[in-house]
């Protein structure tokens, strides 16, 4: 450098390590190799990906790399989670979901009525660097109507609604309930079997 100050070391070359989100859940041990070396990247539970380790003497960087997971985003510490209910548990019921955790264990979330996420405390990834007594971030099921399973439904509804229909009706006008079942056959039958 120059004014002989103290000499910097060269800039690492920065080469990624791919990690899936099992791995920064739980740590693992990663190989890597750079310019014919081996080297040996122990990942910490709760890396985040970015994270750098940087060999000085070989000139290298390894930088954390998280592929991309099937069940979970991540957000810091907090993990994301779908989950798909019909519009009657949504909006009426409530639903019940089975989450399987990065850990292989399985929790039940309940989500009440007209809740479109239920955050779990403490089922996130781990805090590298523990805070407060928080040793790790939160899980967030996020709910979303399933409208095949809500289209199910309002056929359902819909056929309910006319069979009571139908009841009160026989029970309130029998003779209107009748000239309605006779006009409905005709018309039935004069489109070739088919109502429309």
């Amino acid at each position: 450098g120059r004014g002989g100050g103290a000499r910097r070391a060269p800039v690492a070359v920065v080469r990624p390590i791919r990690c899936s989100l099992e791995e920064l859940y739980s740590g693992a041990r990663k190989s890597a190799s750079h310019e014919g070396r081996s080297f040996v990247v122990d990942v910490k539970p709760g890396w985040k990906e970015g994270t750098r380790i940087t060999f000085e003497e070989a000139g290298v960087c390894f930088q954390l790399a998280q592929e991309e997971h099937p069940r979970f985003s991540r957000r810091g510490h907090d993990l994301a989670a779908v989950a798909f209910c019909g519009l009657l548990d949504l909006l009426v019921r409530g639903s019940s979901h089975e989450v399987r955790t990065l850990d292989s264990r399985t929790l039940r979330v309940r989500l009440p009525p007209r809740r479109l996420s239920v955050k779990v405390s403490g089922e996130g990834m781990p805090l590298s660097r523990p805070e407060a007594g928080r040793q790790r971030g939160d899980l967030v099921l996020n709910l979303f109507a399933d409208w095949a399973v809500a289209a199910d439904q309002a056929r359902q509804w819909g056929r309910t609604a006319l069979w009571v229909g139908g009841a009160l009706l026989f029970f309130t006008n029998t003779s209107l309930f009748f000239g309605l079942v006779f006009a409905y056959s005709f018309f039935a039958n004069a489109n070739g079997g088919r109502a429309n």
